[in-house]
């Protein structure tokens, strides 16, 4: 995702790190090259030259972050700008580069099958709209370019909100704001010329949950970067040493309040699942990959991107991805055969994450921390009725008896004021409406979910899915494919005044 995480939404994370020591070593003349362009920029901007200053920093980063990070640009970073009254059109492309309609409308049909998102939501124009608010500048990994956005001439000046804060947009051009930012996306581009971050999604393409981990990294190093340059770390010897515990500590605490705090319109009125999902990367993958630097170092970090993140699970958990490796378990349903009229859409794992904030009114952490694995497929009817199968399996028994007891309270709130609620919720529970059932099966540590087809397709369906097969996801080496220079375009458009937010 493309955007960064504010200083000013760090200030009680901040507040555990300790004055950083000046370094004995004399600074390299990249650092003393880079610090220089940095004033150079703040002084384009103090000249109303915001445009210029922009680019002044986007040349610093690039000689500064190798010594923070620790690895080198191969080659220039390309630079675009883009107007914000286009941006809309541009997110529609890349929306249809990453996936098919077919695609998209299984995701969001399952997202509705869910109960995440309401029925008569355009999921794609939702989206949509949202990002196109939140974007500041971005990194485009496929076409290995760093865009600046350009605000409209006439755009009221506002003071930001926090989330606006958190997704990189200012109230007028901010320097501190605008260096952070470009030192968030100019890490993407150093780590995308070493690690294929286009080749990483796409490694995940048909499991959104190993999706989200793999963003998680990819944003949760980008802040941490971001953070130790917010500090002067020139040298990525202090932000490594930041504890994990008091970030996730601090972050914690500020969660219950992120609704309260806002951001744009569109992303205050979105359904948890998206705002939620959008912050996740940035909040929870910071935490991430300070517990890698915190035992191993960048160094950690750069291992991670070679044997990634399976699951949103080991990034709620990094003991589960370090110290006490937990791969999930593989999930395949199998042949699933539904009546007359009935197509299915597709299939994708959901993974603890989303689990969780499914099941938020229902103790929805506790429930999906014994999280093992899932598949789920979504079909719709021949009246255009979503149906679910939905198989999960659990770390043990208590954790799936504990996952069905808040699932079934979230099943019953969606089936309105007259549904029946058990006192006692058995391991088998059928409630069926006009033919149209939810079950909800417990056997072990499986769990099966079927929701929307009459009862002769859905006992069926229930004794299919306890048939799927499972398997220990395998850590796979990956092969990164050698980083090329891009192809020079016609030219590089210089950053304008509004830039990044």
């Amino acid at each position: 995702m493309k955007s960064r995480l504010a200083k000013l939404a760090m200030v009680g994370c901040l507040s555990l790190i300790a004055a950083r020591p000046a370094s004995a070593d004399e600074p390299t003349a990249a650092l003393k090259a880079g610090t220089e362009l940095l004033k150079a920029g703040d002084r384009l901007a103090d000249e109303g030259k915001a445009g210029d200053a922009q680019i002044q920093y986007k040349t610093a980063f690039e000689k500064i972050l190798p010594g923070l990070r620790r690895i080198p640009f191969k080659h220039e970073v390309k630079r675009d700008v883009t107007k914000r009254e286009n941006l809309k059109e541009m997110l529609l492309k890349d929306f249809d580069e990453d996936m098919t309609p077919a695609e998209f409308e299984a995701n969001e049909k399952a997202l509705k099958a869910f109960g995440m998102v309401a029925p008569d939501v355009d999921l794609k124009a939702l989206l949509v709209q949202v990002y196109s608010e939140e974007i500041a500048a971005y990194y485009d990994p496929r076409t290995k370019t760093m865009y600046m956005i350009e605000e409209p001439a006439a755009a009221k000046k506002v003071p930001p909100t926090f989330l606006e804060r958190l997704f990189g947009k200012t109230g007028g051009f901010d320097k501190d704001e605008n260096k952070t930012v470009i030192a968030h996306e100019m890490t993407h581009a150093l780590a995308d010329q070493h690690f294929d971050l286009d080749g990483l999604h796409h490694e995940a393409k048909s499991d959104d949950d190993r999706s989200l981990a793999a963003s998680a990294l990819i944003e949760g190093e980008a802040t941490l970067a971001m953070m130790g340059v917010g500090m002067d770390d020139w040298d990525g010897t202090e932000i490594v040493k930041l504890p994990a515990d008091g970030l996730d500590r601090g972050i914690s605490l500020m969660t219950p309040f992120l609704s309260m705090l806002g951001g744009g319109k569109s992303l205050r009125d979105a359904p948890p699942i998206i705002a939620e999902s959008m912050m996740f990367p940035y909040l929870r993958g910071m935490i991430f990959c300070a517990y890698l630097a915190n035992a191993g170092g960048w160094e950690a970090i750069d291992d991670a991107y070679r044997n990634p993140p399976q699951s949103t699970e080991q990034i709620l958990h990094p003991s589960k991805f370090r110290k006490n490796p937990d791969p999930p378990t593989a999930v395949d349903l199998g042949a699933l055969k539904v009546g007359e009229g009935w197509k299915e859409l597709g299939r994708n794992v959901l993974g603890e994450m989303q689990t969780a904030v499914m099941l938020r009114k229902q103790r929805g952490s506790a429930a999906a921390a014994g999280w093992d694995g899932d598949r789920y497929a979504v079909f719709e009817g021949p009246n255009k009725q979503l149906g679910l199968v939905w198989f999960s399996t659990w770390d043990g028994e208590d954790d799936a008896r504990e996952f069905v007891q808040s699932f079934v309270r979230y099943q019953t709130s969606r089936m309105g004021k007259d549904a029946f609620q058990p006192s006692r919720i058995p391991d088998s529970l059928w409630r069926c409406v006009d033919d149209v059932c939810r079950v909800v099966e417990r056997r072990g540590v499986d769990v099966v979910v079927v929701e929307g087809f009459g009862g002769g397709d859905t006992a069926a369906l229930v004794d299919a899915a306890f048939e799927a097969k499972k398997s220990e996801v395998q850590p796979a080496q990956r092969t990164i494919k050698p980083s090329e220079k891009p192809k020079a375009s016609a030219a590089a458009a210089p950053a304008t005044a509004a830039g990044p937010g």
